[in-house]
């Protein structure tokens, strides 16, 4: 069997990318990611790139690397299609970010799972399709709408990179290729996507015929260069463990105070059910797998494609190629499975997502919230949508994690979304730091409150008539 060309080095393998080639970088958090070619291409010196990746970021903190920040940071980006084109934090927008906001890049935001979808069906050969993912959005502004089965979708057009630059585990001479665990993520679609497929590859590379043809995740027909990662590359990147308190029984009468991180993530923990499939999104969210005992039932999923996993792992347990939305390395549970992208949106997409769990910026009455963008100017493709958009298209219930008011005591709680919604319809569940408040029926309903708050306080500071049950209590975790 014919083999794609092995190169001795790094910068072999990019050598010929030539100004203005579009270029696909995989890697969800730097799990997956091909630091070592991108490294390489930077000192390549090639400009004028279009750079599809999950996320723009900023330059790599590896001192040995460069990664796609710093790609965009010396001007050698013209164009970024990416999930994540700014910071979901005001205070630390990165360089790129300001890059594009001075018109120095453009940029395309993109749902994750349509990203994912856009550059699989480039890889099959297929133009075209329709997403429910981000309608009623900005980002279905100008698109092709299209009703099917009563459902409105949107028209997104495939991505076939020029180059695809691949992170694989272990690879053959033929170019057959396994990933592992979450280093899968975009790798295998993008490595199926690309005009030229170039791979760098962690384990030794054997000879054909050593991979059993059963275990290979990428048929060596679509790679065109290897590149054995060396002594002086880079493996992998350092992830530390996770430091999360488990939070102190609140018992009745306890002193007035907001709920910590934790209490809030426990909440969330408290109220799912067996046998649920979970989706657990940035930020608060992700600690709640910390408080469900894998005997419960409960199936966590993340975009990147862990379906399986638990809690945050310890010091002593660390992978870096298990981790969740966050990033944050995770342990997994008996019989827990890794898909790449794709897959994974094809899982939530097909409405198997009991409940998403989100942070948000804000929620109205009417179970619409935003957590993408935290200004109302003139679009401009920046933002950190995520995988926020497939997930509430799709997923059978829609929960919030997120504080009750601003820093300067507004309310987040609203009759209307002052923000640019993530989805117009759909919360059923809000966990704030004061207080558990459901949406039925058009409308906030007080369920419990942290510890020392009235529902009179509470109301005070929600921007919306708030109704209380008449099972009212007090947060217990």
């Amino acid at each position: 069997m014919a083999g794609p060309t092995i190169c001795a080095s790094m910068a072999d393998a990019v050598a010929d990318i030539p100004d203005g080639a579009t270029i696909m970088i995989p890697g969800f958090g730097g799990t997956g990611s091909p630091l070592n070619l991108v490294t390489a291409l930077y000192h390549q010196g090639a400009k004028n790139l279009v750079a599809v990746s999950n996320g723009a970021g900023g330059g790599a903190a590896d001192p040995r690397l460069k990664g796609l920040g710093d790609l965009i940071e010396a001007g050698r980006v013209r164009k970024i299609i990416s999930s994540f084109t700014a910071s979901t934090h005001p205070s630390r927008a990165s360089k790129p970010e300001q890059m594009i906001r001075d018109g120095l890049v453009e940029a395309e935001l993109v749902p994750q799972g349509t990203l994912a979808e856009r550059i699989r069906a480039g890889g099959a050969g297929i133009p075209a399709f329709f997403t429910p993912a981000g309608v009623g959005t900005l980002l279905a502004e100008g698109k092709e709408h299209r009703e099917f089965n009563g459902r409105m979708y949107t028209l997104e057009h495939a991505i076939r990179p020029d180059y695809s630059l691949i992170r694989a585990w272990k690879a053959d001479t033929a170019g057959n290729l396994v990933f592992r665990h979450a280093g899968r993520n975009y790798n295998p679609i993008a490595a199926m996507a690309g005009v030229h497929t170039i791979v760098e590859v962690e384990e030794p590379i054997v000879p054909v015929g050593t991979l059993p043809p059963d275990q290979i995740h990428t048929p060596g027909v679509v790679v065109e260069r290897l590149v054995q990662i060396g002594p002086n590359d880079v493996i992998r990147l350092d992830r530390p463990a996770v430091a999360v308190n488990a939070p102190e029984a609140i018992e009745a009468g306890a002193a007035k105070r907001r709920l910590t991180r934790e209490e809030m993530a426990a909440v969330i923990a408290q109220r799912l059910e067996r046998g649920w499939l979970v989706n657990l999104g940035i930020g608060i969210p992700t600690v709640a797998s910390n408080f469900v005992e894998p005997d419960r039932g409960i199936v966590f999923t993340s975009e990147n494609g862990v379906i399986g996993y638990s809690g945050l792992a310890g010091p002593d347990n660390v992978d870096p190629d298990i981790v969740n939305a966050g990033g944050q390395p995770v342990t997994i549970v008996p019989g827990a499975t890794f898909v790449h992208h794709a897959d994974s949106f094809g899982l939530i997409r097909s409405g198997r997502i009991d409940v998403t769990v989100l942070g948000s910026y804000e929620v109205a009455a009417d179970g619409s919230f935003a957590n993408w963008r935290l200004n109302n100017a003139a679009y401009d493709n920046l933002g950190g949508i995520g995988g926020a958009m497939d997930l509430v298209a799709s997923a059978k219930q829609i929960w919030l994690a997120m504080e009750h008011t601003t820093r300067d005591g507004q309310p987040r709680l609203l009759e209307h979304c002052a923000l640019p919604v993530t989805s117009p319809r759909g919360v059923t569940l809000i966990v704030t730091d004061i207080a558990v408040i459901a949406v039925r029926d058009g409308g906030f309903v007080l369920e419990e409150t942290a510890p020392g708050y009235t529902a009179e306080e509470i109301a005070s500071l929600t921007g919306a008539p708030l109704a209380v049950s008449p099972n009212l209590r007090t947060v217990s975790v």
